[in-house]
């Protein structure tokens, strides 16, 4: 499977995300993913749902002027300035576990 992938709309602003973790949940493989840009992005998501949706596009779509919502970003960073990132934590079979 990819991992680099590009968000047709921003998410918090942002649009480039990396899959660093797959996991099998209850029968159904899970997908942790997190904005190459800033680590507090990150989410969830079951597979299913992940190749279901049209929101992503293979590898990182340089589409220049639209790859930051500089403004949804902004709000984004200071809704949570007040809260504790969450801690990433790749499993074993993690591309980017070098542990």
């Amino acid at each position: 499977m990819e991992i680099y992938w590009t968000s047709k709309k921003t998410i918090n602003g942002l649009k480039h995300f990396v899959i660093i973790n797959r996991y099998l949940l209850k029968k159904k493989v899970y997908l942790d993913i997190v904005s190459v840009l800033d680590q507090s992005i990150n989410f969830t998501i079951s597979k299913k749902v992940f190749d279901e949706s049209n929101q992503w596009i293979k590898g990182w779509n340089d589409n220049q002027t639209e790859n930051i919502d500089i403004k949804e970003y902004l709000e984004f960073k200071s809704s949570i300035r007040k809260c504790r990132p969450n801690k990433i934590i790749f499993n074993e079979t993690s591309t980017f576990n070098i542990s």
